[in-house]
């Protein structure tokens, strides 16, 4: 146990003192034992010369008996402890006491000294005299006297001078540590304070009011203590504050879908990851932060590109996004995005960011890649992409003289199987199509879906005669196939055209509608059948038709002639308009307008009508946000042709549409026939509740024509039904179509669906139709299609 810095100084003092008082005591003993010898040297000395010159007479008269008479008297009265006398011949005359001196051979007297030091050894001091009368030499006188009672005296002097000087010790050390406690008491205290504050405790103060320099010394301290107190309690709330924030920030880096990291970019080592870095690629956070993790799970592919890429960023700085592919755990290959930025730090440089699991993008990405240039269902090469095809293989054949071959394939009797036994079987029979074309066709032959059940086949290197042996091979091969459904079967038959290129046709759009002839042609030849394109052919002018009407319809979109009017659908009760139905028009070079029916199908032939669509879509959003802004809104009904419902591009035009012409999405409502929407239901209900999330509203239009509409208008998220015109124009006139008009209504009010009839023709027909519970409807009897609005005129629509 360690003593106090008080204590010891105490104990220091105290122990000098007592080695002062002991050599005190000690020195006085001695000098009392040396005088209390001188004393008795001096007694004994003057004592002898008494005792010679009693002795000198009758030793002088040689009275041997006198001077033993004296000397027994002398031993008697006196205190010595032996006498030899001699005479001045130095024989002996007599002795008394202890004679154990005398030598025993010469039997003369041993003298050693008269010193008080030599008589320690026997306890007897001598002393020898010569004896004198009258100035002559007479005799020696030997004495010799006892230091006992000097020894028992300087013996007791000591005791009691030890007791004394133990009693002085013990109260000199008494008075000198309470002396020493007192004096101390303000080190002790500062004491106390040093060792309060090593053990942390901040509070203490040390408790002096002196003015001298130990309670300067104790103010400084305080004062310290006090100000070490205070920054204490700060940095203690500032450390509350920061683990506070520290915990926020890693629940918050740890809930976030993304590994924050923290790397060295010159050896491409991350020095810190986030808990979610576990989650992105099944490796604990150790094994992130060792040396040559990411050389090791970087994609081989990605290393050389992205290793230049990151040398670039370190030579620029800023911000970055990279994508690359990183090993998973599992063994697979995983797209990663690292969002980061470069810093200076610490004299080197430093990427920060977040590695973000973009996987799943880049597989739609891919997908959508892929969509772009195959068909959804079969996975064949689509329209778009099968016309690029052909453009490349006739620039092939024109330049090395290789004819080739195109084969149009339509199948027979296919809107029987859709209607009979449902659009999943159809997809089941172009699956089995594709199948079946896929395999009886040559590895450098080229296959795609055109479109509904249109197949197209391009044959390099084949002249006519060998395409027409493929085609019949084709029909062959399609004929050994069957259709399962409903527990019936269907045979599966198409029709053919070939046209042979590049003596046919130099252009995609131009062969195509020559093999789409001669497909025709087959047909009417009693299908599963093929034929050969011939010049002299009838459907010559037909086709030419068709190529007539896709470059018309490409110059309306070029020169803007298409142009917008507009019918309204009318409350039968109150005769007032609640929305109107956008009609397309184009108009020709003589000013007349020309109905849609007239180009719509060559438009959906030659892959037009997705941005007739789309120009019909920006123009009504247009108008709209026009109405809006002339503080007169108005609620239109666009229409989706079948082609393009669906289609991912339209989503996007119309949000772009929605921002650019600051339209209300409440007001839009999208119309699409019925046989369009159940020909792909999943992908139907899909585009419908993309719309309905944007606060558009769904009209199913020519409703009622369909197979099983009922069941699946239970399964669609519609606003409103139109029913088809077919059962409306003779309402008046068939019974049947009163029944199927009614069983519409009722199952719409019961599906809290608006119900739209359609073709209302006559005042009969409105009486009737509110008599069946249809409240609204449209028709020429109600308002004609009009480029004016009941709300005001509105202009050709532009782009």
């Amino acid at each position: 146990m360690r003593l106090r810095l008080s204590n010891r100084l105490i104990i220091s003092v105290v122990f000098i003192q007592a080695i002062m008082l002991g050599i005190l005591v000690w020195n006085s003993v001695r000098q009392f034992n040396d005088s209390h010898a001188k004393l008795l040297q001096q007694y004994a000395r003057e004592k002898s010369t008494l005792l010679a010159t009693f002795l000198g007479p009758a030793l002088a008269a040689n009275d041997r008996a006198t001077v033993l008479d004296l000397l027994g008297l002398l031993h008697e009265t006196q205190n010595q402890t032996y006498i030899v006398i001699y005479n001045h011949n130095y024989q002996l005359v007599g002795t008394i006491g202890n004679t154990q001196t005398l030598h025993k051979s010469t039997g003369k007297v041993i003298y050693r000294d008269e010193s008080f030091e030599e008589a320690k050894s026997d306890g007897v001091i001598d002393i020898k005299r010569d004896i004198y009368l009258a100035g002559q030499l007479i005799g020696t006188l030997y004495v010799g006297y006892p230091i006992r009672q000097v020894n028992e005296l300087a013996l007791n002097t000591r005791i009691q001078n030890s007791i004394i000087a133990l009693i002085a010790i013990t109260l000199s050390t008494i008075i000198t540590v309470l002396i020493g406690l007192f004096l101390t008491r303000s080190l002790r205290r500062l004491e106390e304070g040093a060792v309060a504050l090593k053990e942390g405790n901040l509070a203490h103060r040390i408790d002096i009011d002196s003015h001298d320099e130990i309670g300067d010394v104790a103010r400084s301290f305080n004062t310290m203590a006090q100000h070490l107190e205070s920054t204490q309690r700060s940095l203690q709330l500032e450390h509350s504050a920061l683990e506070l924030e520290t915990r926020r920030m890693e629940t918050l880096l740890n809930g976030v879908n993304a590994v924050v990291f923290e790397a060295t970019p010159y050896d491409r080592r991350f020095t810190y990851v986030s808990q979610e870095a576990e989650n992105l690629l099944g490796y604990k956070s150790e094994e992130w932060l060792e040396a040559n993790f990411w050389k090791l799970h970087l994609h081989p592919d990605d290393w050389g590109w992205s290793d230049h890429v990151i040398k670039q960023q370190m030579e620029q700085r800023g911000d970055f996004t990279i994508d690359f592919r990183m090993l998973h755990h599992s063994g697979d290959y995983l797209w990663v995005r690292s969002i980061h930025s470069m810093e200076e730090y610490n004299g080197g440089i430093i990427s920060r960011g977040l590695l973000i699991d973009i996987n799943e993008q880049k597989k739609t990405e891919e997908r959508i890649i892929y969509l772009a240039d195959h068909d959804a269902l079969t996975g064949l090469y689509n329209r778009r992409r099968f016309q690029e095809e052909i453009d490349h293989q006739i620039a092939y054949a024109r330049r090395f003289e290789q004819p080739g071959a195109l084969l149009f394939v339509d199948l027979d009797q296919f809107k029987y199987i859709n209607d009979t036994f449902g659009h999943q079987a159809g997809d089941e029979c172009l699956l089995t199509v594709s199948r079946c074309l896929s395999e009886s066709l040559r590895s450098i032959d080229i296959l795609g879906r055109l479109g509904g059940d249109e197949f197209g086949v391009i044959l390099p290197h084949t002249n006519a005669e060998d395409a027409q042996k493929v085609s019949r091979h084709l029909l062959e091969k399609l004929g050994h196939e069957t259709l399962l459904a409903q527990g019936m079967t269907a045979p599966i038959s198409a029709s053919i055209g070939i046209a042979v290129y590049p003596d046919h046709g130099i252009t995609p759009s131009e062969l195509l509608a020559k093999a789409d002839a001669a497909m025709y042609a087959a047909k009417r030849q009693g299908r599963n059948q093929y034929h050969l394109y011939m010049h002299d052919d009838e459907t010559l002018l037909q086709m030419k038709a068709k190529v007539h009407w896709e470059d018309k319809i490409h110059r309306a979109l070029s020169d803007d002639r298409f142009l917008l009017q507009y019918q309204p659908i009318v409350d039968l009760q109150t005769r007032e308009a609640i929305h109107y139905e956008v009609l397309l028009r184009l108009e020709d070079e003589d000013g007349n307008y020309i109905y849609p029916h007239a180009f719509l199908d060559t438009a959906e032939h030659f892959g037009l009508i997705l941005e007739i669509d789309k120009w019909v879509m920006r123009n009504a959003i247009r108008i709209q946000g026009e109405s809006v802004l002339q503080g007169r809104p108005l609620t239109l009904a666009i229409n989706i042709s079948g082609r393009s419902f669906g289609n991912s591009e339209l989503l996007k035009v119309l949000r772009d549409a929605l921002v650019k012409y600051n339209a209300n999405p409440e007001n839009l409502i999208f119309e699409v026939t019925e046989t369009a929407a159940l020909e792909n239901f999943t992908r139907a209900r899909s585009f419908i509740e993309s719309l309905r999330s944007m606060g558009c509203r769904f009209a199913l239009d020519d409703f009622g024509v369909g197979y099983s509409s009922f069941n699946y208008l239970r399964n669609l998220p519609v606003d409103m039904i139109k029913i088809d015109g077919s059962f409306v124009r003779n309402l008046h006139l068939n019974q049947f179509d009163r029944i199927i008009v009614k069983a519409i209504s009722d199952v719409s009010d019961g599906l809290a669906v608006m119900t739209i009839a359609e073709f209302v023709e006559n005042e009969e027909i409105r009486n009737l139709l509110l008599d069946l519970g249809i409240r609204y409807g449209q028709g020429y009897h109600l308002a004609m299609p009009d480029e004016l609005l009941a709300d005001g005129p509105i202009i050709a629509a532009k782009t």
